[in-house]
């Protein structure tokens, strides 16, 4: 069986895709995201040594029950953690039992939205064609997501899924029956939806193509605080994807990829109800954000003990805000980063691999200012060097652990180093 839309889960190169939120929302009012990160100068190349190589991805998608764990220092106070679960019960050649668990913590923007803990009712309907119910059950119902998808699946190589996602689907339902006052209140004046696609194909000789991406429609939630906590507030919400992969088998044992992800977000917030003086800070505004990547590469695997990898990678970030009572406070935040690496890997003994080489990053970063049109520049073609080394056992074709570190070899953002040590943990089991 394929595996699933991914659109509803997963991570493209650095880039999280949105599957709904359990988060109490209204308990609070979050501001933008400041355009001062938390990221050190080599945060993407983490990301890049954080992902899995083709064949844990491979065995990931030929298994339909497993776990697979990544987790890893991202600077001097936070941690990078992937975890992942799927799980397939067949009840009888028409009929099986789903369910998948992703988490994901890092700093990516809306990573804290992008959780799933999904259950699904795969029904065959005839053939190759089949039928998913699918729940995000959580402890408030109100945040519980509702939805379907229709898939074609001739086999793991040649398949194609559209589905539909009600998001928060008892919102509403759930504030206007229940019997607690929770001191707050929010309603959907206009409900989220998410329409989903994925599919891949094989195309002679040693061509394969998959894709995938979601719309999520514009949402409006009103904000409501009961006895003077706080004013009340409205969201509008808005998101798009959409991601390519394209695999290539070469002669002489070499295999060449293209992978290419996008994502735009945007966000208005406005106070209903303001209070007499000066609007709180970052309550009003008008937001946008959006994420690119851009990666190709090689592998390059002849008979025996060798294997050698390449890619390059671009990452692209822009953020616009205006603020509705603060114009001056209003930005326009662009960073670019290009990563690449080449890599080489030996197998010692037995199962044992031995894997290093050299990783680069440059990076450029602006804030302009849409009041004054003034520009803060930093990082301007800031070069980052890097000496990989992990060390891979592998106790069998589905099973491995895999650690792995690394020599900064430039000064960093955090620390007081001229030589920094990175650590990373890696864990895949599939039955």
């Amino acid at each position: 069986m394929s595996e699933l839309p991914k659109c509803l889960k997963y991570v493209t190169g650095a880039f999280a895709v949105t599957c709904g939120t359990g988060l109490a929302a209204g308990l609070y009012i979050p501001g933008p995201y400041d355009t001062e990160e938390e990221f050190d100068a080599e945060y993407a190349m983490d990301l890049v040594q954080l992902s899995y190589d083709r064949e844990w991805e491979g065995v990931w998608a030929e298994n339909d029950v497993g776990v697979r764990f990544a987790m890893g220092s991202l600077n001097v106070r936070q941690w990078f953690l992937n975890q992942e679960v799927k799980f397939a019960a067949p009840f009888t050649d028409w009929f099986r039992f789903l369910y998948r668990y992703d988490r994901y913590d890092g700093l990516e923007p809306l990573w804290n939205e992008r959780q799933l803990n999904e259950f699904e009712l795969e029904f065959r309907l005839w053939r190759w064609f089949k039928l998913g119910l699918r729940t995000q059950p959580t402890f408030w119902k109100r945040y519980s997501d509702a939805g379907a998808t229709v898939k074609f699946d001739y086999d793991r190589d040649r398949f194609l899924e559209v589905g539909y996602t009600a998001i928060d689907f008892d919102n509403n339902y759930s504030f206007q029956r229940s019997k607690y006052d929770e001191g707050y209140e929010e309603m959907f004046a206009k409900s989220p939806r998410r329409y989903e696609f994925a599919g891949g194909w094989s195309l002679p000789p040693g061509l394969k193509v998959t894709g995938e991406g979601f719309w999520r429609t514009p949402s409006v939630k009103y904000y409501t605080y009961f006895y003077g906590q706080r004013p009340d507030w409205a969201r509008r919400y808005a998101e798009r994807y959409g991601a390519v992969a394209i695999w290539k088998t070469l002669p002489a044992n070499l295999e060449a990829y293209y992978r290419g992800a996008a994502s735009e977000w945007e966000e208005t917030r406005r106070l209903t109800d303001p209070p007499l003086g000066e609007v709180p800070l970052e309550e009003d505004y008008d937001g946008r954000l959006t994420l690119g990547s851009h990666g190709a590469g090689a592998y390059y695997q002849p008979p025996g003990r060798h294997r050698v990898r390449a890619g390059l990678e671009r990452r692209h970030q822009t953020r616009r805000f205006n603020f509705t009572d603060r114009p001056r406070d209003s930005y326009h935040y662009e960073k670019t980063e290009l990563i690449y690496h080449l890599l080489w890997r030996l197998r010692t003994w037995r199962g044992l691999y031995l894997e290093t080489g050299y990783m680069g990053e440059v990076i450029n970063a602006e804030k302009i200012n849409l009041d004054t049109g003034s520009r803060e520049t930093w990082d301007r073609e800031k070069t980052q060097n890097r000496v990989p080394i992990s060390l891979e056992y592998k106790f069998g074709e589905n099973y491995a652990f895999k650690m792995a570190s690394g020599v900064d070899l430039d000064n960093r953002d955090w620390g007081q180093y001229l030589i920094y040590d990175k650590a990373y943990a890696f864990v895949i089991a599939c039955f």
